[in-house]
């Protein structure tokens, strides 16, 4: 082990230490693995909570995982390291999360640390499954931890949108509009359709059932956790890696990451949303690094309150969606997706009419026209569907790409001061070296080869493609424009006389500065 190494504090606390993570299959979680067995070889063991999937069973799942891509860094390193991560088969919807009673000894007996990132990330979730994946799990994961004997740190992944229905939201945890009691024992018993039509009303004035739940989750801590080593990060909108340890990496289409897809294959072409508005987007390795941080924190200082922390890029100010716009669609240019139906285009409207009319014109006609020639050549229709399926998940991002919020960071700051200079290089969370243009570069090229998993030496080919879907773009635009002038303009001839004046005038005016840039 170099020098370096035994110098940083989060490392030294890391070792001989189990670790218990749920959601560790999901997106975060699969980083937070692999940061951890890389960065921090002595850990003693690390417990993931997996649920059986379609036939699979949690070794199989968890073998899967070790085997992808991300982990080939560490795979070169220390080729053995999955010898340190074991399944324990649990859903964090049943009782007591659905642990044997061998493997709940073996949390209770041997963590010193908990992980929890299992949560459901779907917006329109219905209510009563929301409750019972966001809000009972963490009663359930409380009531665990009270009964570990080695435990020194838990750390809870919220959401920095829980509050959103504020414009300025602190690092604390605000009261809920409704005790989560009451909402608990409401899921228990209430008819479905008694929920749903009751959804609006008590979700009131935010968006979803996601940052609906997120927050009565935090509020579930406040009042139950108080005696716990706790803390909670709230990350803003999670993409792909930007450094570690592959730039790029990114394996779910939640998101901008199904914006960059869409947008890439020509289904994407309008989207209700401001220009201005800030994206808040913070790299899925800034957000683990700050959660490894965390931990080693409230372990070593143990703080008398629940501490939270925001891991947002908003502050920066320097990330809006119209450049996310310009950025993703300058790299789709060259980092050309397969199967393109049109060259890549995408633009945000604040005016749902016109939002309308440009999806209208843009995504459901042509998708309409594809399916007539799916059905001619004998195939199943398919693009009327994927246009609705694409519809509904954008406009659950309305209300975010509308908006800008304002989320402080003292505490993140504070926590990234009291970190030596070593643990900020290996664990560091600072953003100030962010380039958004390379970032947006790597994002693209991630979801084509590690979500789309293309191959790369076909770019050249997807370029041409890309090309020729221009070329017949622009014709059809023009082709257009030339009939609309015909049908308009052509029926009177006084009109039409004005018209060859005028473009005569434009004609002369463009040789004339052509001859001068010539010369």
């Amino acid at each position: 082990m170099s020098a370096s190494t035994e110098a940083s504090a989060i490392i030294e606390y890391f070792k001989r230490k189990s670790i218990f993570i749920t959601g560790a299959t999901g997106f975060i979680g699969k980083q937070l693995v692999e940061k951890l067995v890389r960065s921090c070889p002595d850990i003693e063991h690390i417990y993931l909570l997996v649920r059986p999937k379609r036939g699979h069973a949690v070794n199989d799942r968890v073998k899967e995982l070790v085997a992808g891509p991300l982990f080939n860094t560490v795979r070169e390193i220390n080729p053995n390291f999955a010898e340190k991560i074991s399944a324990l088969q649990g859903d964090i919807l049943d009782p007591n999360f659905g642990l044997s009673a061998s493997d709940e000894s073996i949390i209770i007996e041997q963590c010193h640390i908990v992980f929890h990132s299992a949560a459901t990330v779907r917006f329109h979730e219905p209510l009563r499954l929301a409750i019972q994946m966001n809000v009972a799990s963490i009663k359930k994961l409380l009531a665990l931890c009270h009964k570990m004997k080695k435990l020194q740190s838990i750390v809870h992944v919220s959401t920095a949108y829980a509050n959103c229905n504020r414009n300025d939201v602190a690092e604390m945890i605000y009261p809920p509009p409704i005790q989560p009691g009451k909402l608990l024992e409401a899921s228990e018993w209430m008819d479905d359709q008694v929920f749903d039509v009751l959804t609006n009303k008590l979700i009131n004035d935010r968006p979803n059932t996601y940052t609906f739940t997120k927050a009565l989750a935090e509020y579930v801590i406040s009042q139950e956790a108080k005696d716990l080593p706790l803390a909670i990060i709230r990350p803003s909108i999670v993409g792909s890696s930007w450094r570690e340890p592959i730039p790029g990496w990114v394996d779910n289409y939640n998101g901008p990451s199904g914006l960059v897809v869409a947008t890439g294959k020509g289904m994407l072409r309008a989207m209700i949303g401001s220009d201005q508005a800030i994206a808040d987007i913070v790299p899925v390795d800034i957000c683990v690094n700050m959660m490894i941080s965390i931990a080693w924190h409230t372990a070593v200082k143990y703080p008398k309150t629940i501490p939270v922390y925001h891991c947002c890029t908003g502050h920066l100010g320097t990330l809006t969606w119209g450049k996310v716009t310009e950025y993703g669609l300058h790299h789709l240019d060259t980092i050309s997706l397969e199967s393109a139906i049109r060259y890549p285009n995408l633009q945000f409207t604040e005016n749902r009419f016109r939002y309308h009319c440009l999806r209208t014109v843009q995504e459901v006609f042509p998708a309409f026209l594809l399916d007539c020639y799916m059905r001619i050549i004998g195939r199943k229709p398919i693009f009327l569907k994927l246009s609705d399926k694409i519809y509904k998940s954008v406009r659950t991002l309305d209300f975010f790409t509308s908006n800008s919020w304002i989320f402080p960071n003292d505490n993140s700051v504070s926590l990234q001061n009291e970190m030596s200079d070593i643990d900020q290089k290996i664990f560091g969370f600072d953003l100030k070296e962010l380039d958004w243009f390379s970032y947006w570069r790597h994002y693209c090229m991630g979801a084509k080869q590690f979500l789309l998993r293309e191959d790369l030496a076909r770019t050249a080919k997807c370029r041409i493609r890309y090309q020729r879907l221009k070329r017949l773009q622009n014709i059809i635009y023009f082709t257009a424009i030339a009939l609309i002038i015909k049908l308009v303009f052509f029926k009177s001839f006084k009109i039409r006389r004005i018209f060859v004046v005028l473009f005569r005038l434009i004609f002369a005016g463009l040789s004339a500065i052509t001859a001068k840039i010539r010369l």
